[in-house]
This record gives structure tokens, C-alpha cells and sequence, in this order.
């Protein structure tokens, strides 16, 4: 079997991307294999490997205090694409409006697909690890708040 094209992985990519904009538990993981993994680097931010499953859940417990949130490339940045090991690499930064403030990061994303070149099989996301480090234990406290009022 050849690898997929490249314009067949830009446009996985580009769905995927689509889809994870739309911020909901099931977009999120549109695009993905059943057995995607969704890796939070460096390892320095203690954060496990998501399943799907794992993915979306996380992505629901946080739509009560980031309901929207987007995720553009990088102006003047293009995707970098490796036909052969099926890999696309992003530069992306994220906005979002939150009970808590503005939230604005920025990631490298390493994209593998599929052997067809329609789904992903694993995200390796580089985030910013300083703005990160600062900004989670706020989520996750707005995030505990909101399910409590829910309860």
C-alpha cells in the first residue's frame, strides 16, 4: 500500500482541525481513530495520555467556563507534511474567552494518521509549558465550580 498523498493528510488535517474548533466532546474526536491517543507535552506538565473517550471528557468538563474556543496555524506558518510516516505539523495558537479571563496559547501539534490517511491515530501537543503550568489549576478550579453548581 502507498502512503497517502499529501493532500490527503493536509486535508485530514484540516478536518480535524475543522472539528476540534467546534469544541464539543463529540467534534473533537470526529476525525479520530477508534484508538487515537492525545499526548499533552513536555512531560514536565504531568499530564497522562487521552483516549478518546478520556479526550472527550475532558473537552465536556470544560465547556461550561470555555465555551468557545479556537485554534487558527500560526500566520506566516505553513503545515509541514511527511508523506511517508503520515505526519503533519502545525504551529497553532489558541483563544478563548473564559469565566477566569482571556486564554491565548500557542502549541505544535504532531499529527499521525491513519495508513489510509483519513483519521488520526495520535496528537503530540507541544504547548506553551510556562503559560500552561499557570493556567491549568484555574480551569481545573472554574471547572470544579461550575460542575458543583451543577449538582
Amino acid at each position: 500500500m502507498s502512503p497517502p498523498s499529501r493532500d490527503q493528510l493536509l486535508k485530514t488535517a484540516n478536518l480535524f482541525l475543522e472539528a476540534f474548533n467546534e469544541f464539543t466532546p463529540e467534534s473533537v474526536v470526529r476525525h479520530r481513530s477508534p484508538a487515537c491517543l492525545h499526548r499533552l507535552l513536555p512531560d514536565t506538565l504531568r499530564s497522562p495520555p487521552q483516549t478518546n473517550a478520556d479526550h472527550a471528557s475532558f473537552i465536556g468538563a470544560l465547556r461550561p467556563i470555555m465555551p468557545v474556543f479556537k485554534l487558527q496555524i500560526v500566520e506566516g506558518t505553513e503545515p509541514i507534511v511527511d508523506d511517508v510516516s503520515r505526519k503533519v505539523v502545525l504551529h497553532l495558537k489558541s483563544h478563548s474567552s473564559t469565566v477566569v479571563g482571556l486564554y491565548e496559547n500557542e502549541y505544535v501539534w504532531t499529527l499521525t494518521l491513519s495508513q489510509d490517511g483519513t483519521s488520526v491515530d495520535d496528537v503530540a501537543e507541544f504547548a506553551d509549558s510556562l503559560y500552561t503550568t499557570e493556567w491549568l489549576p484555574k480551569l481545573k478550579k472554574a471547572a470544579e465550580e461550575a460542575a458543583a453548581k451543577k449538582q
